[in-house]
């Protein structure tokens, strides 16, 4: 894990697993509401998922036992996680958010969702609520039916973290309908905002003549119902096959940061004035690194 100054570009390690046998990966950092420490997801091929808590400059302050995925703070002392759970066979087959106590790692149910549904990469806000990434498939054929962005009220939230009754997917409110592959959900600092990735055809054909699809990020502000594509390919704009994603406001809400690049390959971090006509610079390029799971 990284930190990049954005006005020099300058990089800083923050954690070292390059010598960690079995491989090691760290990822998806999280910054707590006072900016003094930072929750991530470690995983490796042998022990379990794990949380693990930093201060600002990477000394470790708690490690939570929770086979968790995409953290988030929901107050000074609570982590929202996605969280697999079992089915009656013995297999994974549906995902809830949780809320994890930190430091101690309780872990109470936010929702309770059906078979074959599963909720990832949660982002909070007090005012806003808490949004995330539904995915959902065939309990029986397994056959995916789709994804898109949902949204629980923070009065449910609170109550049900707090050991009230977690909600159900009839309790989450659809957010920007109608896009092919909604991820990467990120507020922006007074929640009138939510960024975004989605899929979508680029100004490219493969041979077939079929449209090839790229990842873009958008802006949406929720009282108006008004998206703004942050990147477009559709006409053009850069070269073809390059996706857009994991977006982050800055802490003023006047610059969105994302990656570009090739899933798994490379990517380079972007950032981009909102209220600016320039267009977007390149803050970090190096074609030998994938990076993603950005955290203003």
């Amino acid at each position: 894990m990284f930190g990049v100054d954005v006005a020099s570009g300058s990089v800083r390690r923050l954690t070292d697993q390059s010598s960690g046998v079995p491989f090691v990966s760290d990822r998806d950092p999280a910054w707590s509401p006072g900016r003094d420490r930072i929750v991530f997801m470690s995983s490796d091929a042998v022990t379990p998922t794990r949380l693990p808590v930093v201060s600002a400059a990477g000394a470790p302050v708690a490690e939570l036992p929770v086979e968790g995925a995409t953290p988030v703070w929901l107050d000074a002392s609570t982590v929202v996680c996605s969280l697999h759970r079992l089915g009656p066979g013995g297999t994974f087959d549906r995902a809830d958010l949780v809320a994890v106590e930190v430091p101690g790692g309780g872990v109470h149910p936010i929702t309770a969702v059906a078979p074959g549904e599963y909720l990832a990469e949660p982002a909070w806000h007090p005012t806003s609520g808490l949004v995330a990434t539904l995915s959902v498939e065939d309990p029986v054929t397994m056959a995916w039916l789709g994804q898109r962005l949902v949204v629980a009220d923070p009065t449910s939230v609170a109550a049900a973290a707090g050991g009230g009754v977690p909600l159900g997917t009839s309790d989450l409110v659809e957010l920007a309908a109608g896009h092919q592959w909604p991820a990467g959900p990120a507020w922006s600092p007074d929640g009138t905002r939510l960024a975004f990735s989605a899929t979508r055809p680029c100004a490219t054909t493969s041979p077939d003549g079929i449209p090839v699809l790229q990842m873009d990020v958008a802006v949406l502000t929720l009282a108006t119902g008004v998206l703004t594509w942050v990147t477009d390919d559709t006409a053009g704009d850069y070269d073809d096959g390059l996706n857009d994603g994991s977006p982050a406001f800055s802490p003023d809400g006047r610059w969105l940061a994302w990656v570009r690049g090739h899933e798994d390959d490379w990517t380079r971090i972007m950032v981009d004035r909102l209220d600016h006509p320039d267009p977007p610079r390149v803050l970090l390029d190096d074609r030998h690194w994938f990076r993603w799971g950005l955290a203003w």
